[in-house]
């Protein structure tokens, strides 16, 4: 067979060879096609001598085989039943071997009818004055290269294909049964094969058919394992495509050119857990590898990686992982207070407050803002935030309490667990959102705490019951003006009489007046709520916690993101705290000494409410009353409106001034001096503001007693990710210098394309000519 079918590609050689003498070629371009010619004899010659050799190993292993079987079979006879089942075993691996020999016969087969399709090729092109034999060369390149590891040799299957314009897949193996590992792989393009006909013809389909993108394309690499040189070679390579190749400016969305490696899944993890969204992680991938189809990733493969890794960490058992969480917190803060409670089996209400948290509330605990209406997690569980202002004015969280329903033992439970954590010590004022249980819960723990319900739920809540605008600003006229507690009396009954008779409205209309005490500033512009009537803090927070946490989150997941809020938080406050150090304000106001007293003391934010009150302080003017006793009294009158009076008591002890107040309560209320204060001293020729007038908790200094630990345990990584990052942090120092010309970027990128074919990732195969 093969010395016929040598003979035939003899003559065809020749009849080329005649064919070309007698065409009018131009000297050079005969040469050429001469050479071109010569190149396609010696590799016919190649294969003619491997066909022939094959031919006789095929030749050999068939008789040894039929020897074999033979033997196996006379054995049978005289041997057991069991002995005959494993010779029967023994006979099957023969038989596949002689398979194997087949199919490397029908593959030299190809390769002849390979090297006859290139022939014609040939004879076709050269009267045409066009012959290429990079194909050819190429595919004699590929048919010899060698692989370190069946994942080299797809990532170059793969490299090969996308250059081309196709995409590939993985498909069959073959399997050691012995060692049982792979000594066999194919890889194919994703057209190989045909879909079934069941999936063709149903009759019941509920959903439209996909298109079908099987058309059997022939094309496919397979690799066999050497067990002696421990590496992978060719056994057969066809790339001879029935479908129509795609285009490079489509190449990018096919599937095996879609995949997210491991340094863009380690980015994108981090990326996620920081809270930025999806289509910001693909316009930043986009940015760096210099536009969408360099990427190397769609929408899509994002969108379902994010989504497996989400479930990956969501434990069967959430509420054990979210304990396990906080035990590890418990090691790591020795001062972490945690308490829970379960119901039939299930987490039914959970606390937690750690030391830095613990430490805040010594410094700004006397006002609590206490807040319960955002659900925070997939099973419906409400976050019950304990919130503060601290000393920049800004929100600060004391703990965190997440329960499964709302009502007054809930509530009670909570309070309780949160005196705990803070040793006892109460809280002098508590914000709410109006809860009727938070309200009961509040009065039975929070004993002698004065308690407010915020100003905008009460406005929201008359809105809702009363149409009338006219009706509703007067109820705003109750709520936030200062009247006595007869005058308001007074004006409540003429506000009912026009409230509509509807039974809701009166309803709310009688709930309402019974809890006065709360919200009415008559009642409560005494007590002391640093000048806050609302829980916009929370309303705030609120915001922050939705755009984070998602509602499908795991428990777990939701309190890690809540955890990274915090310590968010606690970092704005270190960069406050740093510049209001770093840097001093511009004196602007007429009393320069007490101006700069205040920039001295005061955090920077908290300083322009006093410089405000400085400022006021001179359309002021101070009458002082002759007495012979302390206090010191003094009438402070608006110099517009003389109607309005404060009265200012100044108690003096060995030329100190050791104590003021003034009727209007602020320096008790907002814990601030005020305008009528300020007047005071002004009037007293004072060069800076007494000591009985600064509260720490509005001060620079108010935390220096204590080191703060801002961190908390919300960034703690896995180990893998973090050794990738400082890996990754270092790396970007070396490229952004050798970035910087074309000589030094040539061979880092060597460099690192040898050390990644060392390290056998990547597509480059070795070439080894037999």
């Amino acid at each position: 067979m093969g010395t016929s079918h040598l003979k035939r590609h003899i003559e065809t050689c020749k009849k080329l060879q005649g064919d070309t003498s007698q065409t009018p070629f131009i000297g050079s371009e005969k040469e050429k096609y001469e050479r071109e010619l010569e190149d396609a004899r010696v590799l016919l010659k190649m294969k003619t001598e491997q066909i022939a050799i094959l031919e006789k190993e095929l030749n050999k292993a068939k008789v040894n085989a039929v020897t074999r079987i033979r033997t196996v079979q006379e054995a049978e006879q005289q041997k057991p039943q069991m002995e005959q089942h494993q010779k029967e075993e023994e006979a099957n691996e023969q038989v596949e071997e002689v398979q194997e020999e087949l199919a490397a016969e029908s593959a030299a087969v190809d390769s002849m009818e390979t090297t006859d399709q290139i022939e014609a090729t040939v004879e076709g092109n050269l009267n045409d004055e066009y012959f290429d034999v990079a194909s050819l060369r190429e595919y004699d390149r590929i048919v010899n290269m060698t692989f370190a590891s069946e994942n080299e040799a797809f990532h170059f299957f793969n490299e090969y294909a996308k250059r081309e314009g196709f995409s590939v897949r993985r498909s069959s193996t073959k399997k050691d049964r012995l060692q049982n590992t792979i000594k066999f792989r194919q890889f194919c393009c994703s057209r190989q094969g045909l879909r079934e006909k069941k999936y063709l013809e149903m009759p019941d389909r509920k959903r439209p058919a996909t298109p079908i993108s099987r058309c059997d394309c022939p094309v496919k690499l397979c690799i066999k394992l050497d067990p002696k040189t421990n590496r992978w070679w060719v056994q057969n390579f066809i790339n001879d495509h029935n479908h129509d190749l795609t285009a490079p400016d489509c190449t990018p969305f096919l599937r095996s050119h879609c995949s997210i490696n491991e340094s863009q899944k380690c980015e994108i993890s981090s990326m996620k857990a920081s809270g930025i969204r999806i289509c910001q992680i693909l316009e930043y991938a986009a940015l760096c590898s210099g536009g969408y189809e360099n990427r190397g990733y769609q929408e899509k493969n994002l969108y379902n990686y994010t989504l497996g890794h989400e479930q990956s960490t969501m434990l069967a058992d959430d509420a054990d992982s979210v304990l396990r969480y906080f035990k590890e917190r418990e090691e790591s803060d020795p001062d972490f207070f945690l308490k829970y409670d379960t119901k039939d089996g299930c987490l039914n209400r959970l606390f937690w407050a750690d030391g830095q948290s613990i430490v805040d509330y010594a410094y700004f605990g006397d006002l609590v803002i206490f807040y319960s209406t955002y659900k925070l997690n997939r099973y419906n569980m409400v976050v019950v935030p304990f919130l503060g202002c601290n000393h920049h004015r800004s929100t600060i969280i004391f703990a965190c309490g997440i329960v499964s329903c709302e009502n007054n033992e809930t509530y009670r439970w909570l309070l309780e667990a949160f005196l705990q954590a803070m040793y006892q010590k109460h809280p002098e004022s508590v914000l709410t959102d109006g809860d009727h249980a938070m309200g009961k819960a509040i009065k039975s723990v929070f004993k002698g705490t004065a308690h407010r319900i915020c100003s905008w739920h009460m406005d929201r809540n008359a809105q809702k019951y009363i149409h009338d605008p006219a009706v509703v600003q007067k109820f705003k006229e109750l709520l936030s003006g200062i009247y006595s507690r007869e005058e308001f009396e007074k004006k409540w009954i003429s506000f009912a009489q026009k409230v509509s008779q509807r039974v809701l409205s009166r309803r709310w209309l009688k709930r309402t007046y019974k809890c006065r005490e709360s919200w009415a500033a008559a009642f409560v512009n005494k007590k002391m709520f640093l000048g806050m009537s609302s829980t916009q803090r929370s309303e705030g927070l609120n915001a922050d916690l939705h755009s984070h946490i998602k509602s499908k989150m795991s428990l777990g997941m939701a309190v890690q993101k809540f955890e990274r809020r915090l310590t968010h938080k606690r970092t704005k406050e270190a960069k406050l705290d740093c510049k209001s150090f770093q840097k001093e304000p511009v004196l602007q106001t007429h009393c320069p000494d007490l101006e700069k007293s205040a920039a001295i003391n005061y955090t920077p934010r908290v300083f322009r409410i006093v410089r405000d009150e400085i400022k006021m302080a001179a359309g002021l003017v101070v009458n002082e009353t002759l007495s012979s006793s302390m206090p010191l009294r003094y009438i402070v009158v608006q110099i517009e409106k003389a109607e309005s009076q404060y009265i200012v008591h100044c108690s003096i002890v060995e030329d100190n001034v050791e104590k003021l107040a003034c009727s209007c309560a602020k320096l008790e209320t907002a814990k601030l001096p005020c305008r009528h204060i300020f007047a005071v001293l002004i009037h007293m020729k004072a060069t800076c503001i007494p000591r009985c007038c600064i509260r720490d908790r509005w001060t620079k200094y108010v935390k220096s007693g204590f080191p703060s630990d801002r961190k908390g345990g919300a960034f703690k990584v896995s180990s893998y990710l973090m050794r990738y990052h400082e890996l990754n942090k270092i790396a970007k120092l070396i490229h952004c210098e050798v970035a910087k010309s074309p000589e030094g970027y040539l061979r880092k990128m060597k460099s690192l394309r040898g050390r990644l074919d060392r390290l056998g990732i990547g597509g480059i195969g070795e070439i080894c000519y037999s």
